[in-house]
């Protein structure tokens, strides 16, 4: 059965827009091709106006908002979820209990599409820049080759997933993000990607759980599993799990992870390099925003634990030339790794108040060999940085904590954080 006939006439019900709109694109295709789509979002219609409006305009008639009926979803043929709803969420209890097919939208275009390549990027944090930097090169590389195509799924991006079925083709290459959060969704599909790139433990593995390594079960000998030194000696060291997968050991750094998954698909390692030499970095993920006295700036404000910004520093530091803006609200994360490599990347460190800075200033202040300064905000933060900065030095605001209180999201902070840095 293709896709349209598996979609038309079906009633189907939406739960969940997300937190910018990103399943808009995909409810307009599901419209196009003759789905009956039922929309529900536990907003008001005040904070989803402006979605509501483009989906009106694209036929979307039936729409609930501020609070979900298990009575309503009852009658569909099919329930489409964001993937930061939980099928455990009690809304849909008996939606489960009456055999109703529940799918994230990511996981059920790898259900419908031909016979394709799938690269499947996961880990505690890199995900998004590993991505982006596969995608340069394997884009760049692919235009070699006629009709090769190439597609890149991401829950976080606006750019839809099953919408992605009116162009791929049997052979075509599909990158996916994955979150934590789909990894067992994943293997309870039966879908293991044919290279799984793991850019950092996840918390799953960390905690030793036998099911951390299981979206790798239904690989065969012929797939890959890219990752740093850590990744693979926990894979080895999970209980009865034994990869069937050839297991390829990169440096722990975005690139390096890059560019072995490149070379799977035959670029070359020169090649790689080459082409990520332009590569800048993504917004809010140490992306570089400006040079001030020859000091260069960078935002990485979508770092809200402690591995993201141990992982940020290792990809930025070059012999400790880094001072880092760090802290916020207040996590459940454990700091004690991370505080403890300051010294091996940072030369500086300057701490912003917050819930979860108070609890981790006491510690931080008594290391040695690297400097300290505290802050009211950004743009205090950013003064004192470059104060302590000298020239080839980097800053980087990577909070590591939550951006609750005084911002309304990661966003929102670390457009703060750039409006400080040009005013420097």
């Amino acid at each position: 059965m293709n896709y349209k006939d598996f979609f038309k006439n079906k009633k189907i019900a939406i739960i969940g827009l997300g937190p910018h709109g990103e399943m808009i694109t995909d409810i307009k295709f599901l419209l196009r091709i003759g789905a009956n789509i039922s929309l529900y979002d536990l907003r008001s219609i005040d904070k989803v106006r402006g979605y509501i409006s483009i989906l009106e305009e694209a036929g979307l008639t039936e729409y609930y908002l501020g609070k979900i009926n298990n009575d309503q979803i009852l009658d569909k043929d099919l329930i489409i979820i964001h993937y930061d709803i939980s099928k455990k969420y009690s809304f849909l209890k008996r939606a489960i209990e009456k055999s109703i097919p529940i799918e994230y939208p990511n996981i059920l275009f790898l259900k419908l599409v031909p016979p394709i390549t799938l690269i499947g990027v996961m880990g505690a944090c890199g995900k998004s820049t590993v991505c982006n930097m596969i995608y340069t090169v394997l884009k760049k590389s692919f235009v070699e080759y006629e009709n090769q195509g190439l597609f890149f799924i991401d829950p976080d991006s606006t750019n839809g997933s099953i919408s992605h079925l009116k162009k791929i083709k049997q052979g075509d290459v599909v990158l996916a993000r994955i979150p934590e959060e789909l990894m067992n969704e994943y293997f309870i599909s039966r879908i293991s990607p044919h290279v799984a790139v793991i850019t950092s433990i996840t918390s799953a593995a960390e905690n030793k759980s036998k099911d951390a390594f299981s979206i790798l079960e239904y690989q065969t000998y012929n797939n890959f599993i890219v990752g740093p030194d850590d990744v693979i000696d926990s894979i080895r060291h999970i209980i009865d799990f034994t990869p069937k997968a050839k297991m390829l050991r990169t440096h722990p750094t975005n690139q390096a992870l890059a560019i072995q998954t490149g070379e799977l698909f035959k670029v070359s390692k020169e090649i790689g390099e080459s082409i990520l030499n332009d590569f800048s970095g993504l917004k809010g993920r140490g992306e570089l925003i400006k040079k001030v006295n020859n000091v260069e700036f960078y935002n990485d404000a979508y770092s809200t634990n402690p591995k993201a910004t141990l992982y940020t520093m290792m990809n930025l530091s070059i012999d400790r030339n880094l001072i880092l803006i760090f802290g916020g609200a207040y996590t459940r994360y454990d700091y004690r790794i991370l505080i403890n490599t300051f010294p091996q990347y940072i030369k500086a460190i300057v701490l912003l108040p917050g819930s979860g800075t108070l609890g981790l200033r006491e510690d931080i202040k008594v290391i040695e060999n690297i400097g300290f300064a505290q802050s009211y905000d950004l743009e205090d933060a950013s003064s004192k940085a470059l104060e302590l900065a000298k020239k080839g030095d980097r800053v980087v605001f990577s909070p590591g904590c939550e951006a609750i209180g005084i911002y309304s999201s990661r966003k929102d902070r670390g457009e703060d954080f750039i409006r400080s840095v040009r005013a420097l």
